[in-house]
């Protein structure tokens, strides 16, 4: 069966937000520099290691030659990410837009921790499993390292 890289990044857990989180957008070239002097508010729809989903009024287009740079706060910790958009869709008088990130290693795994952080306080119930399981792949480390 064959699958496509689509296929692939929709294989990432992905963090819902339900309450409305919203983050600020800018429009910025390659090179990094802002094309319009604005920026605009947008509500996250979704987030995962590898992108993120939207809801706005703009109807961004999906091109290679320009991407969108996202300024949120998740758990308190505040994140500026940049990508480009990979899908739209129209729902009611509003775009839903698919984002994939263009970051780091180092900035993704930051944005897992936020992420972590995140379910963690939503469901704090699951702590003490999430220590357990950390424990126990800590003790598995400390036996097969040496």
């Amino acid at each position: 069966m064959a699958t496509n890289s689509n296929d692939v990044s929709r294989a990432h857990i992905r963090l819902r937000f339900t309450e409305g989180v919203k983050a600020e957008l800018r429009l910025v070239s390659k090179d990094g520099q802002q094309l319009t002097p604005s920026t605009t508010t947008v509500l996250l729809l979704n987030l995962s290691p590898n992108g993120l989903c939207f809801l706005s009024g703009l109807h961004l287009p999906i091109q290679h030659n320009y991407s969108v740079e996202f300024r949120m706060t998740i758990s308190n910790v505040h994140i500026i990410v940049r990508g480009r958009i990979v899908w739209n869709s129209k729902q009611d008088n509003q775009f839903v837009h698919g984002v994939l990130f263009e970051c780091s290693n180092t900035l993704r795994s930051l944005i897992i921790g936020v992420m972590n952080q995140e379910i963690l306080e939503r469901q704090p119930q699951q702590q003490k499993i999430h220590s357990l399981y950390s424990r126990l792949l800590n003790t598995k480390r400390l036996h097969y390292s040496g």
